[in-house]
């Protein structure tokens, strides 16, 4: 059971937000999430780290997320978070963080 589209979901993610997050068609991610086609190695890894869950979860390897990183815990709007996060370029994550402790100064 491939969990994909489960996860997408969870997280309140369009496919096509995703494809595009990880440049791929969202056809092919549609044939994936529906079983269609099986996703190569690589993919499996992008969508792991997108939605930060190992790939045994994404698998179906058991019934209860094994998460990599102690984040895995995160509410859907702070994965989604993250993943943006993670595909910006080094100026664009210093600039948010930039961001993130003015915003705490004001508090």
């Amino acid at each position: 059971m491939f969990r994909l589209k489960e996860i997408r979901t969870e997280c309140g993610i369009k496919r096509s937000k995703m494809a595009a997050d990880l440049k791929i068609n969202a056809g092919t991610v549609a044939n994936y999430e529906n079983e269609i086609r099986q996703a190569p190695y690589e993919y499996l890894i992008k969508f792991a780290d997108y939605f930060d869950v190992s790939i045994d979860y994404l698998l179906g390897r058991g019934e209860e997320e094994k998460p990599l990183r102690p984040e895995s815990a995160m509410t859907g709007e702070e994965a989604k978070l993250l993943a943006d996060f993670r595909l910006l370029d080094r100026l664009g994550k210093s600039r948010v963080c930039e961001y993130v402790e003015l915003w705490k100064e004001k508090e």
